[in-house]
């Protein structure tokens, strides 16, 4: 026991032991391994938020242990960057609860190429089964053969490899491996670089455990954040002619460290349970428990939502502490293990008692909504939560996300001020709340929903998680962090993946509020220009890539290839984070003018221009030096005939405000989200009719004699006077103080208006319609007609999450063409007094 500053902490451990549960198949042997097939599929692939596995890989399976170890063809990728992982181990985790979070792991360091794969069964006489996958010799490398073996009651994953030079030539095998578990955003401890008997790996809070040893062999390890490189002994062999040479590794895999150490390290363990409660009784959910023995570090193991932790453990006195949301709470306590405890003994520590937050975010007609919820601590005294990493669900650092609008949660005594948000067609509300030790604080609060899009729905075209392979965001978080910032439509555009979110919807229960449909973003090279999204596509789910085209390194033919995909379907084409000069003008880099990527630019229907602030500063090279300003350079594509309207997306791969800073409202006959029809969102974005935005909402339409338009349309205007209708509205936490009309790329003299200069045409700043007024012009020629609307020295603020709070608020509409001669719209090729681009940085 020991004092702390709130009083006397108690502990108690809960030692069960109670025998693992093993399932036997009736007759047969506890351990399996079969080919994984379309009918079975669901029932048998691993859980886990890395699983990569598809139709046709083999699974190893026992009580204890699932393995997947990749088909070994030549077209095998895992993802984006994960690729050529034929006959490689793709997903590992426990049998039970599994949380697989492996990327691969790659024998040989993904230098061979395992081309064939042999399946052997256990059987009653000897209960082990395995996948073997073989590599040809190829010049002056030999035969590998590498064996995966699982034994009925293994708790590890045999591993063997066998090099035999069939060649007339002695030759040398390299003993090593690649182990990628991908941890850049991850709270993922590994062993510290250098020498072992063992390597191990933890993601602490996903709950997988990871390590290898080699039968008393030295280890060598050098990790980065995505890949550990293991080499064994020498970690060479040298072969004569006719000889081989085989070693054996053992690959573990437990639902946290402590548990990994004691099943690699002790001969018996014990299971144990640990329940942890405040001195109220209340769980400890999401605590984090430190476990030590002796002067070893064992690890951490994080309470689940009763306040448990299950772990097993060689008999012995442990030293623990406990930290809650990134603090310490308590400890340090001893934990005697031993084989005579069998009584389970309830926890408590008295020093700690939490109070609770209960929300219910409702709309204004007090309907439920999903929302965001940033909890901020205030005064010095109160602690920042750190209720989980940028890849989680439904806490994420001081984020709740609720896709009901209800929720609770635990929170450390203290005064707090909660931003609550839906988005920026709602107000948000910031509200100070007092957490008392062992008192509920109910906050029950409604937004309005003050902005009128009537007539237009919101949308992100491009968005990443964890399938995509260049983060590890789970997929879930990112849908519950699209719909919490009230974005209506979102189609599903993981790299190098045809893939959905309809499970995600379903399992939220939003169906309400958000539509989707299976798309992709194309990634090849050059990078970053060859990137391309589509939607919609076919899903094909649990095979290669989910049905969709492979990547070229001919930006045309990738291009082209995407575009008749599906049978040449109807889809929405669209280039992503573009170079415009070098797309366009620029072919092959060198900083000498040419036709571009000339082929790709008749499949090319919409083009991220962001950042969409690049509209309130007209500059051809942004502010800070670092990039053509995007918007600039489309104005310049619009005047020389290239009829590609523009989109901004938050391209967004982390789930702490990743979605929602960048927007597009796209013109839609529902605004209901559950009757939004997929190939309407193409048609509108196909034809320009929408509206680009980081918060503000700005509407567009233009009349000339009878006829009116909306931006992307073509209007006739014989006498060239065209009226323009425009409007601006904002929440209670955005603002804008300037409007300006740009006729062919170019400001209209008499059409830009600030607050300052104009104060009579802006709205009240506590009203949602902040400028709203029919502006006359009057065209001599035919001209683009583009709105912009902002605040040059204002901010988001911070609803938008830190990286994006300073960035100065911006809509920009898509052009209206103005045909004045009535022979179709002609551009005017004006380069607004600055050349066209070329590639940027590129030496002249």
């Amino acid at each position: 026991m020991r004092w702390m500053a709130g009083g006397l902490v108690v502990v108690a451990v809960l030692a069960l032991l109670t025998p693992w549960v093993r399932s036997r198949e009736e007759n047969g042997p506890a351990v399996t391994v079969e080919a994984l097939n379309p009918e079975r599929f669901e029932l048998t692939v691993p859980a886990g938020k890395e699983v990569d596995a598809i139709v046709g890989d083999y699974l190893l399976k026992n009580s204890h242990l699932a393995a997947v170890i990749a088909e070994p063809l030549p077209t095998r990728n895992a993802n984006l960057t994960t690729r050529n992982v034929g006959g490689c181990l793709l997903d590992f985790t426990t049998a039970a609860n599994g949380s697989d979070q492996l990327t691969a792991f790659f024998p040989g360091r993904g230098d061979l190429a395992y081309r064939s794969a042999k399946v052997i069964p256990a059987t009653n006489e000897n209960p082990v089964a395995a996948v073997e996958v073989t590599a040809a010799a190829e010049g002056s490398r030999p035969e590998v053969v590498t064996r995966y073996a699982l034994g009925a009651n293994d708790r590890f994953l045999t591993v063997t490899t066998t090099f035999r030079n069939v060649g007339d030539k002695e030759v040398t095998a390299k003993l090593e491996d690649d182990f990628r578990c991908d941890g850049q955003k991850e709270d993922m401890p590994r062993s510290p670089n250098g020498n072992g008997p063992q390597f191990w790996l933890h993601d602490r809070f996903w709950g997988q455990a990871y390590g290898i040893d080699a039968s008393g062999t030295e280890l060598q390890f050098n990790s980065n954040t995505r890949t550990s490189t293991i080499r064994y002994g020498e970690g060479t062999v040298t072969l004569a002619p006719g000889k081989e040479h085989s070693f054996t590794r053992r690959l573990y895999a437990a639902p946290n460290l402590p548990t990994l150490h004691s099943i690699m390290d002790a001969p018996a363990t014990q299971p144990v349970k640990l329940a942890v409660t405040d001195r109220l009784g209340q769980p400890l959910d999401g605590a984090v428990v430190h476990w030590k023995r002796g002067d070893n570090e064992l690890g951490t193991t994080l309470l689940a939502a009763d306040g448990s932790t299950n772990l097993e453990l060689a008999p012995d006195d442990y030293q623990c502490r406990i930290t809650l949301y990134g603090h310490d709470v308590e400890g340090p306590f001893t934990v005697a293990v031993s084989k005579e405890t069998t009584e389970p003994i309830r926890q408590k520590v008295d020093g700690l008692a939490l109070g609770s937050l209960s929300l219910a975010v409702t709309d204004g007609t007090g309907a439920a909504i999903p929302s965001k919820v940033e909890v901020v601590p205030v005064g010095d005294k109160t602690l920042v939560p750190d209720f989980g990493p940028e890849t989680a669900e439904y806490r994420v650092r001081n984020l709740i996300y609720t896709p009901n609008g209800k929720a609770t949660q635990l929170l450390l005594p203290g005064e707090y001020l909660l931003r609550i948000s839906h988005g920026p067609e709602y107000d948000a509300i910031e509200r100070k709340i007092e957490i008392a030790p062992g008192k509920a604080v109910e906050v029950a609060q409604a937004l309005n929903r003050s902005v009128n899009t009537a007539g237009w729905v919101s949308s992100d075209f491009h968005s990443h998680a964890t399938p995509s392979g260049d983060n590890t965001s789970s997929q879930l978080g990112r849908v519950l962090n699209l719909v919490c910032e009230h974005l209506e439509f979102a189609p599903c555009t993981e790299h190098q993946r045809i893939t959905t979110y309809d499970e995600e919807i379903k399992e939220l229960g939003i169906a309400a509020f958000m539509a989707t449909t299976p798309g992709m973003e194309l990634t090849g090279t050059p990078l970053p220009l060859n990137h391309q999204n589509a939607f919609p596509l076919h899903h094909h789910p649990h095979y290669q890539d989910g049905g969709g085209p492979t990547i070229e390194t001919d930006l045309e033919a990738q291009i082209e290839k995407l575009a008749l995909w599906d049978g040449n379907s109807e889809k929405l084409m669209q280039v992503n984070h573009p170079d415009i000069g070098w797309m366009f003008y620029d072919k092959n880099g060198d900083g000498q003018p040419d036709d571009g990527f000339a082929r790709a630019f008749p499949h090319i229907d919409v083009l991220e221009i962001h950042p969409v602030e690049g509209a309130l500063d007209l500059r051809p090279v942004r502010a800070d030096g670092k990039d053509h300003n995007t918007v600039f350079n489309w104005l310049q594509l619009l005047n020389q005939g290239f009829r590609t309207y523009g989109v901004v997306n938050t391209d967004a791969h982390y789930n702490f405000h990743g979605s929602g800073s960048l927007r597009n409202w796209i013109q839609s006959s529902t605004d209901d989200p559950a009757k939004i029809d997929t190939h309407e969102m193409v048609h509108a974005s196909e034809e320009g009719r929408v509206v680009m935005s980081n918060g503000p909402f700005l509407e567009v339409w233009a009349r000339a004699g009878n006829r009116k338009v909306t931006c992307g349309k073509d209007l006739p205007a014989a006498d060239g006077k065209v009226s323009l209708e425009v409007r601006v509205e904002c929440p209670n936490f955005l603002d804008v103080d300037t409007v300006t009309v740009l006729v062919n790329g170019r400001p209209h003299p008499k059409h830009h208006y600030t607050r300052q200069s104009t104060p009579d045409q802006f709205g009240a700043a506590d009203q949602p319609i902040r400028f709203h007024h029919t502006l006359d012009l009057e065209l001599t020629s035919d001209a683009h007609v583009i709105v912009v609307a902002g605040s040059p020295t204002g901010k988001l603020g911070p609803f938008f999450g830190p990286a994006h709070q300073n960035t100065p608020p911006a809509a920009l509409s898509n052009p209206i063409f103005v045909d004045i001669d009535g022979e179709g719209f002609t551009p005017n090729r004006d380069t607004l007094d600055a050349p066209l681009p070329v590639k940027f940085g590129a030496k002249k």
